[in-house]
């Protein structure tokens, strides 16, 4: 249900507040959701509610009798289990983050103001620091916000093609796309995810997994479970191609020697090597046979960390 504060009751109704608040002490009305201790929300049933007392009101019924006539209603929209506190919270915290990637993507973390953020969400400053306790922890979270622009555009091909190098071609396409919006974003980004536990470490590890999920998903299609045995994790291999295109993609920023087909090309070839190792065209049994005791034993253990002599 969409949450109503007393002032967007009042111009839909046309019932005055002080009224409002008389029908709720009379039991007229299921009373609202508390967002804070001077600010309260409603929801469509006091709309629907008010309507028909005032209807039955201009047919001479009095208070008393509507109470009676309307007390199944109002029990049921009491005890109506959606958060309105939590919806309004949700969606102001959607304005607010659509607005600053907005503001980001135009002007750069640097030149944007939180004063200018607020002023296109609606919002005061003390609103906006309530969910997002600075603009560092605002800008972060914007890569989720970029993420969704970039999967909406893509989705449409997406779904026109069943080959997985040619999903993945889109996928890189909107991590360009990604990039251009803030080019400085998908590093933080990286950085943020191996902090400690916090909304936001959590929020892009979310948007990690959605971004990744369906290529791993898109390999395992073609897995044959006879070929390589035990060699490849589908999340890891997934998140492997992620990490090869972000440092194409750095390399590439350094001078003019690669383009975005030079990246492109590298990591469709990587992609398409990996899905023959699945499929079982390739045999890499033997190589990792060769390496596989070296590796346990480097496993177990963690290199010096303090240089020599420590």
């Amino acid at each position: 249900m969409e949450p109503l504060t007393i002032s967007e009751l009042e111009r839909e109704t046309g019932v005055a507040r002080g009224t409002v608040y008389y029908y709720i002490r009379r039991g007229l009305l299921p009373p609202a959701q508390k967002a804070s201790a001077t600010r309260s929300v409603y929801d469509r049933s006091h709309v629907e509610l008010l309507t028909e007392i005032k209807r039955l009101q201009a047919e001479g019924l009095g208070l008393r009798v509507i109470r009676e006539r309307l007390g199944r209603r109002i029990e049921a929209a009491a005890e109506n289990g959606v958060d309105l506190v939590a919806k309004q919270n949700e969606e102001t915290r959607r304005m607010i983050l659509e607005a600053a990637a907005r503001r980001f993507a135009l002007r750069g973390y640097e030149r944007t103001r939180i004063i200018d953020i607020c002023e296109e969400a609606g919002v005061t400053t003390q609103v906006l620091y309530s969910h997002f306790p600075s603009k560092h922890h605002l800008f972060i979270a914007c890569y989720h916000i970029y993420f969704q622009w970039m999967r909406d555009q893509i989705e449409p091909h997406m779904q026109q093609t069943a080959d997985a190098t040619a999903r993945l071609a889109w996928r890189v396409y909107a991590a360009y796309g990604i990039q251009a919006l803030s080019p400085d974003l998908q590093a933080l980004a990286r950085v943020e995810t191996i902090r400690e536990p916090s909304e936001v470490r959590d929020l892009l590890r979310e948007t990690y997994a959605q971004m990744l999920s369906d290529v791993g998903e898109d390999l395992a299609a073609v897995r044959d479970p006879s070929a390589n045995p035990g060699l490849f994790d589908d999340e890891l291999v997934a998140y492997a191609l992620l990490g090869a295109l972000d440092n194409m993609q750095m390399r590439a920023a350094w001078d003019a020697e690669y383009g975005r087909l030079d990246v492109m090309r590298n990591l469709l070839a990587i992609h398409a090597a990996v899905r023959a190792a699945y499929a079982g065209r390739v045999d890499l049994t033997s190589d990792w046979a060769a390496v596989a005791e070296l590796a346990a034993e480097l496993a177990k253990t963690t290199p010096k960390t303090l240089g020599p002599g420590s």
